[in-house]
């Protein structure tokens, strides 16, 4: 599958889209998140190429109806999300020692800070 980004999109009217409704559901409407989500337990891996979003599988009617609706903000929050990592496990070096930085899903900005919170001369290593 292969869904193409209008480049006339604009990121406030992005921001604007109105949630869908899940066909099958009659509770509250759904949003982006919770659209991944689904496309996550489907089975379905989303990915970029460029400014198209592809799916290593064709997904259900009502899913790809979902996906088609909020195809550019799907788009929108996929890059940020490559643009900034989040991991676990940082390596970082205070005085020629190295170690490994433990803890939540954090950016490198925010293992950064924390560990110059601690050491004063940390660095991250990459």
């Amino acid at each position: 599958m292969s869904i193409s980004v209008s480049p006339l999109c604009r990121p406030s009217a992005i921001r604007t889209a109105t949630p869908v409704r899940h066909p099958e559901s009659h509770g509250p409407r759904t949003n982006v998140f919770e659209i991944i989500r689904r496309a996550r337990d489907e089975g379905i891996a989303l990915k970029l190429n460029g400014d198209r979003l592809k799916a290593n599988d064709i997904p259900p009617p009502a899913l790809m109806g979902e996906l088609l609706a909020h195809e550019a903000l799907i788009v929108e929050l996929l890059k940020a999300a490559e643009e900034y990592p989040r991991r676990r496990a940082w390596a970082v070096s205070v005085s020629g020692y190295r170690f490994f930085l433990i803890g939540p899903c954090m950016s490198r900005t925010q293992a950064l800070a924390l560990a110059r919170w601690r050491w004063k001369e940390a660095e991250i290593l990459d």
